[in-house]
């Protein structure tokens, strides 16, 4: 004969598994719901400062009436303007970079004879910039780079639920960082005050983290993506200057082409 207190106690049991569910569902709605805006999601920029607050505008050099000769091969300065802002790449990181242009520029000895890396200490006032450095340093160009930077971090909702648990924070790689890095430069020959020529230099890329160890990994792709996109202006820069064809080492050329 069929109990019927057997029954019930399925019923019960159905209905508090079923209560369960509603209330774990709501707890794990309110979390995601809460740490939409606040959680692993953001985006975050970094940049050098204005180029107005480092160097005076310069004239283009299609612009100027009595160019003043430019003798070939030429010694180069580098020079990377400093970041602003609390997220802004370190000095060292910018310094490193401007070693991968100079790494680049000397594999023209054609056009290029030295290359310097100017210290950012030596760029802090703008008042005669160039004079300045064509004082401390002796070089006749100057490679003016700049940055831009963005990092979008993103977390799935399954992601976040995985953070719920310690395994999931500490083994999951649940978390996308997307960095992408734009390198502008201008190259200015001293003696005219003179912009000659731009290039430019970009990266984009992605990489996985836990939410455990997302600030370290947001910091390392920071430092990869600026290299790269550092590395890609490099090739552009040399590109240009091969452009160069006409050059002859008999005598002084003026500053040319002028490519923008």
């Amino acid at each position: 004969m069929f109990d019927r207190n057997v029954e019930n106690e399925v019923l019960k049991s159905r209905e508090m598994f079923s209560n369960f569910l509603t209330y774990t569902f709501f707890v794990v709605f309110s979390v995601l719901s809460l740490s939409g805006c606040t959680g692993t999601n953001f985006i975050q920029s970094s940049s050098s400062v204005p180029l107005a607050d480092v160097i005076s505008e310069v004239k283009d050099s299609r612009q100027v009436v009595d160019k003043k000769p430019l003798t070939l091969p030429a010694s180069v300065g580098i020079v990377f303007v400093h970041g602003t802002g609390y997220q802004h790449l370190p000095d060292t990181t910018l310094h490193m970079a401007a070693d991968k242009i100079k790494e680049q520029l000397l594999t023209n000895p054609k056009f290029v004879r030295s290359v310097f890396v100017v210290a950012n200490d030596d760029i802090k006032t703008k008042v005669s910039l160039l004079d300045r450095i064509k004082a401390l340093y002796g070089v006749d160009v100057i490679v003016l780079v700049s940055y831009q930077q963005d990092q979008r971090t993103l977390q799935s909702g399954m992601g976040k639920i995985a953070d719920l648990t310690l395994f999931g924070s500490f083994l999951i790689p649940a978390v996308e960082i997307k960095t992408s890095t734009i390198i502008d430069g201008k190259v200015i020959h001293i003696a005219d005050n003179s912009l000659m020529f731009k290039a430019s230099g970009s990266d984009e890329h992605s990489e996985t983290s836990t939410s455990y160890s997302m600030d370290g990994i947001v910091v390392e792709e920071s430092i990869k993506g600026l290299l790269a996109a550092t590395t890609n202006f490099g090739q552009s820069l040399s590109q240009t200057i091969a452009s160069f064809v006409k050059y002859d080492a008999s005598r002084a050329v003026t500053a040319s082409p002028d490519r923008k």
